[in-house]
C-alpha cells in the first residue's frame, strides 16, 4: 500500500506546469547549446587555447551531464531527491555566471560541468516526463518539446551573427531565466517508477546493452558535430560571423524538421524518424568528404540532426521498459558519448585534419543506423508471450 501511494505521488505531476516550464527549460538549454560551440571557439582565439584545451572544456561539460544522470541511478539519493529540475536550473545559472566571469581559463573549466549539470538534468527530467505522460496520447508533443530546444539554439547564434547580443550577454540571460525555472518548477517531481508501462507489450523489450550503445553513438555524433562545426568553419574562413550564421541556419532547419515531425508523428514511427535522420546525416557528411558539397553549404544537416535524438530516445525508452531509472541509464550512456565525441575530435583534428573528422562521423552514423534497424527487427521476431525476465 505504501509503495502504491509513493507511485501515485510521483505520478501526480501538475500537467500545465510540466508544459510551461518544460518548454522554457528546453529553450534555455537550446540557447546554451546553440552558442556554446561558438563561444568556446571565440575563447580559443582570444585566450590562445589549443584544440585539446577546448576539447577538455567540452568533455567537462559532458562530465557534469553524466554526474546528474548517474545520481538518478543511486536508489537512496533518488528516493530523497524530488528537486532535480530545480537543482539543475540552479547549476545552469551558476555555470552561466562563471562562464562570463573574467578571462581566467580555470573559471571556464569550473563553469563547464555546472553547465553540463543544468543541460543534462533538465533534458533528462523533461524528456522522461513528456515520454511518460504525453507520448501515449500525442507522440508529436515530444517533438514539439524538442523543437523548443531548437528555437533557443537558433536564437542564440542568430543574435550573435546579427550583433544584437554578445556571447557574455546571452549567458547572462540564460542565468537569469534559469532562476525563473528554478522557482516555477520547484514543485515538479520528475521521478517515474520503472514499472510504469507505456502501452508497450513486454515482447518489445530487448537487452539493455545494445540500447545503451545506440544512445552512446547518437550523442557521440550530435555533440561532436555541433560543438566542433564552429571551429571547423572558423578555421576555413577565418571569420566567426560566418560560423554563427551557419549555426543559426543549422538550428533553423532543426526546428522546422522537429515541428514537421510533430505533425507527421501520426503516420511515421519514432524509429522511422531516427533512421531517416541518421541516413541523411551519413550521406551529407560523405558528400563533403568526396567534394560533392562544401562544408559551409551543409547547414541543412540540422534537419537530419533534429530528427535523431528525441525520436531515438522515445524508441529506446519504449524498447527497454520505461521509467526514470531506465531513462537515466540511456541518458548516461548518451552523455558518455557526448563527452567522448568532442574530446576525441579535439585530438584527431590537429593530427589528421578535417577529413578524418568527417569520415569518422559519417561512419558512426552508418553504424548507428544499422544497429537500430537490427535491434528493431530482432525484437519484432520475439515470441508474443516473452516477459522482461526472459529477455
Amino acid at each position: 500500500m505504501t509503495t502504491q501511494r509513493n507511485r501515485d505521488r510521483m505520478l501526480s505531476v501538475p500537467t500545465n506546469r510540466i508544459l510551461i516550464f518544460g518548454f522554457l527549460a528546453f529553450i534555455l538549454i537550446g540557447l546554451e547549446q546553440g552558442v556554446l560551440g561558438l563561444f568556446v571557439a571565440e575563447l580559443g582565439l582570444q585566450l590562445k587555447r589549443s584544440p585539446e584545451d577546448l576539447g577538455l572544456f567540452f568533455a567537462l561539460h559532458g562530465v557534469g551531464s553524466g554526474i546528474v544522470t548517474a545520481v538518478a541511478l543511486i536508489a537512496w539519493v533518488e528516493r530523497k531527491n524530488s528537486k532535480r529540475i530545480a537543482l539543475s536550473s540552479l547549476a545552469l545559472g551558476l555555470g552561466s555566471a562563471l562562464v562570463v566571469a573574467g578571462d581566467a581559463w580555470h573559471l571556464k573549466l569550473i563553469a563547464a560541468p555546472l553547465l553540463g549539470i543544468g543541460f543534462g538534468g533538465l533534458s533528462m527530467s523533461f524528456n522522461t516526463l513528456f515520454v511518460t505522460h504525453f507520448s501515449q496520447k500525442n507522440a508529436g508533443l515530444l517533438n514539439v518539446l524538442n523543437a523548443t530546444y531548437g528555437i533557443g539554439a537558433v536564437a542564440g547564434p542568430w543574435f550573435l551573427s546579427q550583433n544584437i547580443l554578445l556571447g557574455n550577454e546571452l549567458f547572462s540571460i540564460i542565468g537569469v531565466l534559469s532562476l525563473v525555472v528554478l522557482v516555477g518548477a520547484w514543485t515538479i517531481d520528475d521521478r517515474i517508477p520503472s514499472d510504469t508501462r507505456m502501452d508497450t507489450a513486454s515482447a518489445t523489450t530487448t537487452s539493455v546493452y545494445p540500447i545503451l550503445l545506440v544512445a552512446f553513438l547518437i550523442l557521440f555524433i550530435e555533440a561532436a558535430l555541433t560543438y566542433w562545426m564552429p571551429s571547423l568553419l572558423s578555421a576555413q574562413s577565418g571569420n566567426n560571423a560566418d560560423a554563427a550564421d551557419y549555426m543559426a541556419q543549422f538550428f533553423l532547419w532543426f526546428v522546422i524538421v522537429r515541428l514537421s515531425a510533430a505533425a507527421l508523428a501520426v503516420w511515421v514511427s519514432t524509429l522511422g524518424f531516427a533512421l531517416l535522420g541518421l541516413l541523411g546525416l551519413c550521406l551529407s557528411l560523405a558528400g563533403v568528404v568526396t567534394g560533392f558539397v562544401a562544408l559551409a553549404d551543409t547547414s541543412f544537416t540540422g534537419a537530419f540532426m533534429g530528427l535523431i535524438f528525441p525520436n531515438a530516445y522515445a524508441w529506446m525508452l519504449t524498447k527497454s521498459g520505461g521509467g526514470t531509472a531506465m531513462g537515466a541509464r540511456i541518458l548516461l550512456s548518451a552523455i558518455v558519448g557526448a563527452t567522448t565525441g568532442p574530446w576525441i575530435l579535439g585530438w584527431i583534428l590537429p593530427l589528421a585534419g578535417e577529413t578524418a573528422v568527417l569520415v569518422l562521423l559519417s561512419a558512426v552514423s552508418a553504424a548507428t543506423f544499422l544497429l537500430m534497424l537490427f535491434l528493431d527487427l530482432k525484437t519484432r521476431r520475439l515470441p508474443q508471450n516473452v516477459t522482461r525476465k526472459d529477455v
